[in-house]
C-alpha cells in the first residue's frame, strides 16, 4: 500500500481541526481576545487588550429642569503576553517512511496534536488555578447550608456560584462551571442535574462535548481530571484569556513528500481564536524528515474595576468563583 500524505496547507488545516476537537478547558476560555497578528513588533510580545468600559445610568425628575449631566467612557486594559511555546517534534526516519507510514495523519500528525493540546490545557488549567480569587467570589462547602443529608449539595453551591456572577453583572451564557473527578461523581447523582444527553445537546465527536456532562444552575458542567479531584470553578468565558499565535513557517523549509512541487514544508492553521503551526524539515546527516507542530501561547485573567465606572480604582476578579475544597 502507499503512503499517504498530504500537502501542507492540507496538514495545517487537518491540524488545527483535530486541536481543536481535542481541547476541553482551552475552548471554555476566551480564545478570541486578542487578534495573533497583534503580537507582531508588540513590546515584550505583549499586547493590551481592550476591555469596554462600564457606564451607569443617571435620572432626573421631569419637568425640574435639572441639566444633563454627561460622562466620560474610560476604557482599561489587560496585558497578555505570549511565553510559552507549546510544542511536539517527531523524528521520521527513512525507513519508517518508506515501509511504516500508511497514514500520515493517524500515525504521525494526530499524536502530535494530542500533545500539543495538553500542553495547551495545561497552560489554562495553570491560569485558572493560580488565579487570586477575592473572598466575596469564594465559596466553602464546609458551610452548613450547603449540606443535605450529610454530603455536599452541589445544585446548592452551583446556585450560589451563579448569584455571586450575577451580582458582578456577569452574563448568564457561557458559563462553565469546572470541576474534578470527585465533584463530579456527586453532582451526577443528584437526581436535580440535567444531563448532557437529555437536553438534545450537539453530539458531533469533541473532546469538549464528551467531557460536558450537562448542566447545573446556569453552569455547563465540564469535568476534567487535570485539576485537582476535589476542585471545582465556576466561570465566565470572558474571565481569563488564552492568546495564541502560530509561528511563521521559515523560507528555508521544505518538506520531503512534495520537495518537487517547490511547496514550503509548512503552513499555519487558525480557527476560532487557536492558532498553530506545522513544520516539517529533513535532516540529511541522519536520513531523518522531523515533523514539528507547535504555538506560542499566553495566559492572562481578567481584572475588573471595583468601582465600574472608575477604570483607575482597585482591580480583581469578578467573573469567576473559587469552589474551596472541602468534605
Amino acid at each position: 500500500m502507499a503512503n499517504t500524505f498530504l500537502k501542507p496547507s492540507k496538514i495545517a488545516n487537518t491540524a488545527i481541526g483535530l486541536l481543536y476537537r481535542e481541547l476541553v478547558v482551552a475552548r471554555t476560555l476566551w480564545t478570541d481576545a486578542v487578534n495573533p497578528g497583534e503580537f507582531t513588533g508588540a513590546l515584550n510580545d505583549t499586547v493590551n487588550m481592550r476591555i469596554p468600559a462600564r457606564r451607569t445610568a443617571r435620572k432626573r425628575t421631569l419637568r425640574a429642569g435639572t441639566a444633563i449631566i454627561n460622562d466620560t467612557s474610560t476604557e482599561f486594559s489587560i496585558p497578555v503576553q505570549l511565553t510559552t511555546d507549546v510544542y511536539n517534534g517527531a523524528p521520521i526516519t527513512d525507513e519508517e517512511l518508506t515501509l511504516d507510514i500508511v497514514d500520515f495523519a493517524t500515525q504521525v500528525l494526530n499524536p502530535q496534536i494530542r500533545a500539543v493540546a495538553e500542553g495547551l490545557e495545561d497552560e489554562a488549567i495553570d491560569e485558572i488555578e493560580n488565579a487570586t480569587y477575592p473572598g466575596a467570589m469564594s465559596i466553602n462547602p464546609d458551610w452548613t447550608e450547603f449540606k443535605v443529608g450529610g454530603r455536599r449539595d452541589w445544585y446548592l453551591i452551583a446556585a450560589r456560584a451563579a448569584k455571586l456572577l450575577d451580582k458582578q453583572h456577569v452574563p448568564a451564557s457561557e458559563r462553565t462551571l469546572l470541576v474534578g473527578a470527585d465533584v463530579k461523581e456527586e453532582i451526577i447523582t443528584d437526581d436535580r442535574f440535567v444531563r448532557a444527553d437529555s437536553v438534545g445537546a450537539d453530539q458531533a465527536t469533541s473532546a469538549l462535548r464528551e467531557r460536558t456532562i450537562g448542566r447545573i444552575a446556569e453552569f455547563n458542567v465540564v469535568s476534567s481530571t487535570d485539576i485537582d479531584d476535589d476542585a471545582a470553578y465556576g466561570y465566565h468565558r470572558t474571565a481569563f484569556v488564552l492568546a495564541t499565535r502560530a509561528p511563521l513557517v521559515p523560507r528555508g523549509a521544505n518538506a520531503a513528500s512534495v520537495r518537487t512541487m517547490g511547496e514550503p514544508g509548512g503552513a499555519m492553521g487558525y480557527w476560532d481564536g487557536v492558532s498553530i503551526r506545522w513544520l516539517s524539515d529533513y535532516d540529511y546527516t541522519n536520513t531523518t524528515d522531523r515533523s514539528l507542530v507547535n504555538a506560542w501561547v499566553g495566559t492572562a485573567t481578567v481584572l475588573d474595576p471595583d468601582t465600574p465606572s472608575n477604570p483607575a480604582s482597585t482591580k480583581s476578579l469578578k467573573r469567576a468563583v473559587q469552589i474551596v475544597n472541602g468534605s
